[in-house]
């Protein structure tokens, strides 16, 4: 069973991105509630508002492309779309966009739950782009690693000693394999096991 941390919102900014005035201010008193400072926007949001959010809170209703400065599904911060009419053409938008979390308008009661959701996705979805860029690190070094073992093997040696050999150098630096590879092929070799 997974557990999740205890989120608390009291001190946070959220961007509001909504051009009606009714819906904005119970999305804002709702956010109040719950301890977060609101930044209303009837626009789009300028990277400059963006920088001072923690979290965005926008109509799907009224997105468009280019609404958000930075690519679909690339938000910084966790993103929850407010739901209105529940046109196909609208959720559609809002699907393309990478949105965390959805809440309907009709239940903003549920505003915690939606941030929770919001921010256990953004935070699951950083996580994932982080281990892809690792395990692609991983594998464009793959060739970092053929080529030390054969500069280990000038030394004397075969393949299978040459390996070992690097696989002590990355044990005793404490990196993986291929950034041991990489420091030995730049210059700088990692120390080698047992030495100084």
């Amino acid at each position: 069973m997974t557990s999740f941390p205890m989120h608390n919102f009291a001190g946070r900014t959220a961007v509001l991105l909504h051009r009606s005035d009714e819906p904005a201010r119970r999305v804002a008193e709702r956010c109040g509630s719950l301890g977060i400072h609101v930044l209303p926007r009837s626009g789009d949001l300028e990277a400059e508002a963006a920088d001072r959010a923690d979290m965005v809170i926008l109509d799907i209703d009224t997105g468009h492309d280019g609404q958000l400065p930075w690519m679909p599904g690339q938000a910084p911060m966790p993103v929850v779309g407010l739901v209105g009419s529940e046109s196909p053409g609208r959720l559609a938008w809002a699907l393309n966009q990478g949105l965390d979390a959805y809440l309907p308008l009709s239940a903003l009661g549920t505003l915690f739950s939606a941030l929770v959701i919001a921010h256990e996705t953004f935070a699951r979805r950083a996580e994932r782009r982080r281990r892809d860029a690792e395990a692609a690190a991983r594998r464009g070094g793959r060739l970092d690693v053929i080529r030390a073992v054969l500069a280990l093997m000038e030394d004397g040696g075969d393949e299978a000693l040459a390996l070992k050999q690097l696989r002590a150098m990355a044990m005793v630096e404490q990196v993986p394999l291929e950034t041991a590879a990489r420091r030995l092929l730049g210059g700088a070799a990692p120390r080698r096991a047992g030495g100084r």
